[in-house]
């Protein structure tokens, strides 16, 4: 798990490095530098999967038996480590539940609007907004009808193109990522500087449709004047918040506004490469397989694990299956649980293999880091 925030927080920093050294360069550049960023956040624990080594050496299971008062004594202490995953899960499952909760009003809303085109609605909102996700839709207030021609215009451009760039689609992966990674500030900044290149990538795509600067300027500060906030997840055309800045940066000739699809597309390839490289990065200690000059590593000392007390009363027996690589310092890296018994009697017995002592693994007649998996058996006297 530490090592997974570490690669996430490594990406993020990248990102974010990515969009300092990207500043003068187009919204529509810097919003794909986000989402890469954030979808790439979400990929990263499936990069663990991939490995090099097709084959591992099996070592004979361990037997462990309930040893005492030793056990109880350090028991006491399993408890808090479950703590942190619960904790995890349920700042995940608040978001998670937050998130679907703004689809059903989406879907609500929807069902009380009232048609106008084909996938536009009158509807019970205060500004323009673009929602949805497998059938997104823009959603204009009802007292749209008053508007002036020009202003309704500029709305349904800016919406629009939110569709056409799959916006939504792109705050979808933002929002499961901030679940993910609610704990993780640089998601939260990471998210917010999505939607602000969202809407300014947004506002570049009406001005190349020939819209007037100044026009459409007008009609943002239209909008946002009657704007209030709302809960339904999607492209709002304005908030309270960065509408200064939106118009400044309209009126100002001298920016750049477009891009090309096959320049995003590089982009999006360098970030993936990017993801795997630090997803799976090259080790100078891979590990080998054991076979032809390979020969397996062996236990020299080892520790043994003790039960905690909540499976020594609930009579949890069993096999915990360990992942581990055995270096040529004869200690063992990298251990990950591949089976589970109970997440108590998981952590005892990383622990203590952590500690054990082994014969390494050698090629050539050299040591060199060998994989390998222990069964760790658990067994009341």
């Amino acid at each position: 798990m530490i090592t997974l925030l570490l690669k996430v927080t490594v990406l993020f920093l990248a990102g974010l490095m990515a969009l300092l050294a990207t500043r003068k360069s187009t919204a529509a550049m810097r919003h794909t530098l986000c989402v890469c960023t954030l979808a790439g956040s979400l990929l990263l624990p499936l990069t663990s999967l991939i490995h090099a080594n097709a084959i591992a050496v099996r070592l004979a299971p361990i037997g462990i038996v309930v040893a005492g008062s030793r056990a109880i004594r350090r028991a006491v202490v399993w408890p808090s480590s479950a703590m942190i995953p619960a904790l995890w899960l349920t700042g995940c499952a608040i978001l998670l539940l937050r998130l679907a909760i703004g689809y059903w009003r989406i879907r609500q809303t929807i069902r009380a609007a009232t048609p106008l085109a084909s996938g536009l609605y009158a509807a019970d909102v205060t500004t323009p907004i673009a929602s949805g996700l497998l059938s997104p839709v823009v959603l204009m207030p009802r007292a749209a009808a008053e508007w002036p021609e020009w202003q309704r215009a500029a709305a349904l451009r800016h919406e629009r193109a939110h569709l056409e760039r799959r916006d939504l689609a792109a705050n979808f992966v933002a929002n499961v990522a901030c679940a993910v990674y609610w704990f993780h500030p640089l998601v939260w900044v990471l998210a917010a500087l999505l939607r602000r290149e969202q809407e300014t990538a947004c506002d570049d795509a009406v001005l190349h449709s020939g819209f007037d600067p100044a026009t459409y300027a007008e009609a943002l500060l239209a909008v946002a004047r009657n704007s209030t906030s709302n809960l339904l997840p999607g492209c709002a055309m304005t908030t309270k918040i960065d509408v200064k800045n939106r118009i400044l940066r309209l009126l100002d000739n001298g920016i750049a506004r477009t891009t090309s699809p096959a320049a995003l597309r590089v982009a999006a390839i360098a970030f993936a490469a990017v993801v795997l490289a630090i997803g799976i990065p090259v080790r100078a200690d891979q590990a080998y397989s054991v076979g032809g000059d390979v020969r397996a590593p062996s236990v020299a000392s080892k520790v043994d694990p003790v039960y905690t007390e909540e499976a020594r009363k609930e009579k949890i027996q069993g096999a915990v299956w360990l992942s581990l690589v055995v270096g040529a310092d004869g200690l063992a890296h990298d251990i990950s649980v591949i089976r589970s018994l109970d997440p108590g009697l998981d952590r005892a017995a990383a622990e203590a293999v952590e500690q054990w002592h082994f014969t390494p693994g050698t090629r050539k007649g050299e040591p060199v880091p060998v994989k390998a998996t222990i069964a760790i058996n658990f067994r009341l006297q």
